[in-house]
């Protein structure tokens, strides 16, 4: 597992995507629905009068569409077309009907509960027609007649993001006084459950491309006394742990096209042009092949040999007995790794 995490801290293959469901600014959407539609005071009267003494079956079918235009996360404008069923009256002698139908338009006041889901309410007006029909008990005695008007409707509703541009929403709407009694004999209101989808007419956001930018270069130093016994470039037990816990902190690195340089440097003791430079180089490489071995990829990661140069002590240990100078020269021998990368950059989707 951590092979493959700090395969992927180095190498830096990956990407990731954030869907987006909330509608944008400025987008077109179509819809459908169906449910069921109630019709309420809806007595007879007038020449109708005695066509409803019987049972009257006022759930009826209901169905339509709609076309919105979303201006912003909270505002929308909608039209739509509603048909309201067909309402059958019974009675002993006389019977009759009752349909409705009509086009809205409305305002439509969405506001988010969760990531997905919106609460919404529409407000609007409603050009409907009303049609009735009577029989008298007589095929030849019938009485049909229709109203034009308008009313208000409002609605409330629940609408959840199913994908980007498919959205699901569940509605209940009321419009109030269809039809004039006088002319059709009944004027009922309507509320009108329904389950609806509809298609949000947008693309994709647009995710702009941001180059990566150079990332500061991670460093970490370790005692070369830890890793290695004096002059020695075999690792030891203990030089074995510590690698293992900076092959950890490495894991949590995610550096882009990255890579890994191992830095080895010995103290000024011994020769410059052979000794310090050749045991720098071996140690280096010790600690390369180790860390391969563990999971750094080979391509990324590469060492050199320092030898004496960029002490760390400078001329503060001058002067000191052998022993006492070998104590004081540790910081100098040392190893450090560098891991370079790039940052990708964090940008909002539109």
């Amino acid at each position: 597992m951590k092979k493959t995490a700090i395969a992927l801290a180095v190498a830096l293959a990956g990407f990731a995507t954030v869907a987006q469901a909330a509608p944008r600014d400025e987008t077109w959407y179509a819809g459908a629905k169906v449910g069921w539609s109630g019709y309420h005071d809806t007595l007879m009267n007038h020449a109708y009068k005695g066509v409803g003494d019987g049972s009257t079956r006022k759930d009826q079918l209901g169905a339509g569409a709609f076309l919105g235009y979303q201006i912003n996360q909270y505002l929308g404008l909608e039209m739509g077309y509603d048909w309201f069923g067909r309402m059958h009256y019974s009675g002993d002698v006389k019977n009759g009907a009752f349909k409705a139908h009509g086009v809205q338009l409305a305002a439509k006041l969405s506001y988010p509960v969760l990531e997905d889901l919106d609460v919404y309410t529409r407000l609007g007006g409603m050009l409907w027609r009303a049609d009735s029909t009577g029989n008298l008990g007589d095929p030849n005695k019938k009485i049909r007649d229709y109203d034009i008007g308008v009313s208000p409707v409002a609605a409330v509703g629940l609408e959840y993001a199913l994908t980007q541009n498919w959205v699901t929403r569940l509605d209940y709407q009321f419009v109030n006084n269809m039809g004039d009694e006088a002319t059709i004999g009944t004027r009922p209101d309507n509320t009108n459950l329904s389950l609806g989808v509809a298609y949000r007419f947008q693309d994709a956001p647009i995710v702009p491309v941001i180059p990566p930018t150079p990332a500061e270069p991670e460093r970490f130093t370790l005692n070369a006394d830890v890793l290695f016994s004096f002059s020695k470039s075999e690792l030891k037990p203990e030089g074995r742990q510590q690698l293992d816990d900076l092959y950890n902190q490495l894991s949590s690195i995610n550096p882009n096209n990255g890579s890994v340089l191992v830095l080895g440097y010995t103290d000024h003791m011994g020769s410059k042009t052979y000794d310090n430079q050749a045991l720098s180089e071996r140690r280096a490489q010790s600690v390369m092949e180790y860390l391969i071995a563990k999971g750094i990829p080979a391509d990324k990661i590469s060492a050199r040999g320092m030898g004496a140069t960029n002490s760390v002590t400078g001329s503060a240990c001058d002067g000191m007995k052998r022993a006492d100078k070998i104590a004081c020269l540790a910081p100098d021998r040392r190893v450090v790794i560098e891991v370079k990368g790039e940052k990708e950059a964090v940008v909002q989707q539109q």
